[in-house]
């Protein structure tokens, strides 16, 4: 057992009481997270990467979203958090990540809007996460490493600071509480209603940004992104359509600087295999082509 994963265990009284066993849960590129059987329980223990030091994102507010989105029903029970820069422990969510082939199914795609509506409905959060404070704060990281720019990173840059200036005139859509992170691996399926994982880079943001995070990574054809902009909105219009087209290669860009952040920070790491920074060029080539989707 690795022994800051032992130490943690020892420390909370939820999970060394009648412990069984440790299992990790493989699958996220960024904390390592743990199932952590008990005799009366199962839990989720996440220990956190360094990450939202970067980005101005604190641990305890996060905990605070967690504990709401939980009382209204849509994410798990937080169980210990009383060093939450360090790690958090979850109740464990019997169910399934959604897949890809879940899109076919018109409930569940109803269940997906109808959570992000729900997330986009919460108030009374001073957290704030805008695209662009996840790129600017992923590229400051990065810097700080001395992650060499890739080829046509300043080009695309440019452009999302058009994109950034044009969003803010959008006073409905552009000033919501956003979970940010809500791809279909954040999203657990009890057999019976959809829940939500991972709220760590949730906070007032924009809506468009929110709505083209599953598209673009689920290849959308643009008649699937015409008919899921008009479930979230209930109609479609041209305009919509753009302002989803351009949040697509913000979100595009938000993965470049991602990869770059992140081959500085586990580098000499060997837990983790991915290649960061080839995924950070792959984008890059998708961007100069045309392809908002990866």
């Amino acid at each position: 057992m690795n022994m800051k994963v032992e130490e943690i265990i020892r420390q909370v009284p939820e999970l060394s009481n009648e412990f069984l066993s440790l299992e990790n849960l493989r699958g996220g590129l960024c904390n390592q997270t743990y199932k952590v059987q008990t005799k009366q329980c199962t839990y989720v223990l996440r220990i956190n990467s360094r990450q939202n030091e970067y980005l101005n994102l604190t641990r305890c507010s996060e905990v605070e979203v967690m504990k709401k989105a939980n009382h209204e029903g849509f994410a798990p029970k937080v169980i210990h958090s009383n060093n939450p820069e360090q790690f958090i422990v979850t109740e464990f969510l019997e169910g399934r990540i959604l897949e890809k082939n879940d899109l076919k199914s018109d409930n569940i795609k109803g269940m997906i809007i109808d959570r992000l509506k729900q997330i986009h409905r919460i108030e009374g959060q001073s957290r704030t996460c805008t695209p662009y404070d996840l790129i600017h704060g992923y590229l400051k990281g990065a810097d700080k490493f001395q992650v060499k720019h890739p080829d046509g990173l300043n080009q695309i840059l440019h452009r999302v600071e058009k994109i950034a200036h044009k969003r803010k005139s959008d006073k409905e859509y552009n000033n919501k509480f956003c979970h940010n992170d809500s791809f279909l691996c954040n999203m657990i399926y009890t057999g019976q209603q959809l829940q939500i994982i991972d709220w760590e880079l949730s906070g007032i943001g924009d809506v468009f940004f929110e709505l083209t995070l599953i598209p673009f990574t689920n290849q959308f054809s643009e008649a699937d992104e015409r008919e899921w902009l008009k479930l979230y909105f209930g109609y479609f219009d041209e305009e919509m359509f753009q302002i989803f087209q351009d949040m697509k290669f913000v979100a595009m860009v938000r993965e470049v600087v991602w990869g770059m952040f992140y081959s500085g920070l586990t580098k000499g790491e060997s837990h983790n295999d991915f290649d960061y920074y080839n995924f950070s060029k792959y984008c890059i080539q998708r961007i100069e082509h045309g392809i908002y989707q990866i």
